[in-house]
């Protein structure tokens, strides 16, 4: 175990060299008027993107807990997943992690709260974690501070399509440089406007993540990204998915090319001139079909977590389990906030072409409007 253990440790702390940050990419200035946008928003990236320092402190902390975690449960697995693996991480990201283990009851949601209650004990027995909280949602939690450097960390249990997403994105991030300073600014921007939360009925980075990979695969021409599921549909197919390492690398990723010329700037524009017409009352967002589905028609697709009920005001496919990774926005209110957040950017860059302008932007809130 503890050989295997280190040798993982080894092989994810490799992996930061496809993580590193080009100080130099291709094309990043053309000489036109919107390269002072585009600087900024690179010079932001660079300054916000998670390090390799930061990253392998994250590949440390998952070490020593899948060492501690191994003496109180037995034939268990422990991924990092989200965007510590992505290349779509801050500094200041959390780190999210998976448990896999074999289920002891058929109840999924009560299993999963035992197991982490139980780890949850075991670590605070060893001063491993401070401030623990385990979180009774739909998917459990247990949320803590690791004890050593200080970060955050989300623990779930058996919530295997974090996996599985988790190497969709790192694989678009490998597809073209542009696509982890726009994902990396999208967020950013999100946070600056308060749009960022699915508790505060807005929107996970994890649904903007989304969002902006799908209009780099339909809302540009040419694409910037391909669909990844057209492409390997075997290898994508949630049916016969089996991901050993997040990190594993298509070989065919080389030699996907993009005909898009569109500068960091005009890319990050279009992105919110795309949203601002963008039908949300009739089509859902899918980053496995690369287009959009009819909403009615996402509601009718049978899966185990799919509930009509969630496809309300902003619907995003989840690439995996069909569910809507947006129904935290499930209240009018805040629906028009964002959406109206997203047309003022869109003006504002349109018309100063800079990047503070939108950091936070000013919008005219609905006096009748619940502050969130």
């Amino acid at each position: 175990m503890l050989r295997r253990v280190h040798g993982l440790t080894h092989r994810f702390k490799s992996k930061s060299k496809v993580l590193k940050i080009d100080p130099n990419p291709p094309n990043l200035l053309n000489g036109g008027v919107y390269d002072q946008l585009s600087q900024a928003i690179y010079d932001v990236f660079t300054s916000k993107a998670q390090t390799t320092d930061s990253y392998e402190n994250k590949i440390e902390i998952w070490k020593n807990l899948f060492l501690y975690i191994r003496r109180c449960i037995n034939h268990y697995a422990l991924y990092i997943v989200g965007s510590t693996m992505t290349g779509f991480g801050l500094n200041s990201s959390d780190i999210d992690i998976c448990l896999l283990i074999r289920p002891c009851t058929e109840d999924a949601r009560l299993d999963s709260l035992h197991q982490l209650h139980h780890i949850k004990n075991h670590l605070l027995k060893y001063n491993v974690i401070i401030e623990s909280e385990l979180i009774l949602a739909k998917v459990p939690i247990l949320k803590f501070r690791e004890g050593t450097k200080g970060f955050e960390v989300d623990l779930n249990c058996n919530n295997s399509v974090g996996i599985y997403n988790t190497h969709l994105l790192y694989c678009y991030a490998r597809c073209d440089w542009r696509v982890r300073p726009l994902v990396i600014m999208v967020k950013l921007w999100a946070q600056a406007n308060r749009i960022n939360d699915a508790k505060n009925l807005t929107v996970s980075s994890y649904s903007w993540t989304l969002m902006l990979v799908h209009y780099l695969q339909c809302g540009v021409s040419p694409a910037v990204l391909p669909c990844l599921h057209s492409v390997y549909p075997s290898h994508f197919d949630v049916e016969k998915i089996k991901i050993r390492d997040v990190h594993e690398d298509l070989h065919l990723l080389d030699e996907i090319h993009s005909f898009n010329t569109q500068s960091l700037a005009e890319l990050f524009i279009g992105f919110f001139g795309y949203y601002s017409n963008f039908d949300f009352n009739q089509y859902a967002i899918s980053v496995r079909s690369g287009g959009r589905l009819l909403i009615e028609n996402c509601k009718q697709v049978k899966a185990p977590k799919n509930d009509q009920h969630q496809w309300k005001y902003l619907c995003i496919e989840e690439p995996f389990d069909f569910t809507n990774t947006a129904r935290s926005v499930y209240d009018i209110f805040a629906f028009r906030h964002i959406k109206a957040i997203i047309t003022k950017s869109y003006e504002e860059l349109v018309r100063t072409k800079l990047l503070n302008s939108v950091l936070p932007v000013t919008v005219n809130i609905d006096p009748i409007m619940p502050a969130y």
